[in-house]
């Protein structure tokens, strides 16, 4: 657990948030999340619109947000994603925080709201892509999904992303094939020149007889159709 300093400023802010979550409590939503896998050391069960709004009533505060992340409490985290300066995620910090993600949630909340959108993106992509951890497997391809929709992408990562796409190991947790399924679809709508690279790995998931491969599969057709 990571020891902060003492900033009774600060510290006095974080309490009067988790006030205030706690009188939006939503146990039902809660014990809804929690039957579905979303756990968290806490958990409100406050609304995304209620936290995006929240967020947009605090200053950019990158020690503010590093000391909301490690509460692990699910609005603290979130919130933080959400205000933390883009220039302050660096390849340490984003290393940092991901070794407390540990839920789909998290993964499509933290690479939609911060890591889509940073410098250090493609470094810590390459990171993610190396561990045996499924939700850090998945926030890879989130992230990576991200960062064709916000910036640009390069052919070695984008090739890279396409090699990890063939799921050969791996952990077997559904938000992973979410992830890939993220990627693919954002891939193709920034080039949709890679479009026949894509059917490739339709044939390589109908191969499996994984129902999370052949659901992938059925997501990646989908899409090459629209287009």
């Amino acid at each position: 657990m990571k020891v902060f300093l003492p900033n009774s400023e600060v510290d006095e802010r974080i309490a009067k948030l988790i006030r205030s979550f706690r009188k939006q409590m939503n146990g039902e939503t809660a014990a809804q999340m929690e039957k579905r896998g979303i756990r968290y050391k806490l958990n409100f069960g406050v609304g995304l619109v209620t936290l995006r709004e929240k967020a947009k009533s605090l200053p950019g505060d990158a020690e503010m947000a590093d000391r909301l992340w490690h509460r692990r409490i699910r609005e603290t985290m979130i919130l933080a994603s959400l205000i933390i300066p883009k220039e302050e995620m660096n390849f340490e910090r984003g290393l940092e925080w991901s070794e407390l993600i540990d839920n789909c949630e998290l993964v499509e909340q933290a690479s939609l709201n911060v890591y889509g959108k940073v410098e250090s993106a493609e470094k810590l992509v390459e990171e993610w892509f190396k561990s045996d951890i499924g939700h850090l497997n998945a926030l890879a391809f989130y992230t990576l999904g991200w960062m064709f929709r916000f910036g640009e992408v390069s052919d070695t990562l984008l090739d890279k992303g396409l090699s990890s796409a063939g799921l050969k190991s791996g952990a077997d947790v559904f938000c992973l094939y979410r992830g890939v399924a993220h990627f693919i679809r954002q891939m193709l709508r920034a080039k949709p020149e890679v479009k026949d690279r894509c059917a490739s790995l339709i044939k390589v998931y109908e191969q499996s007889n994984r129902e999370n491969l052949n659901w992938l599969a059925s997501e990646i057709r989908e899409e090459i159709e629209y287009l």
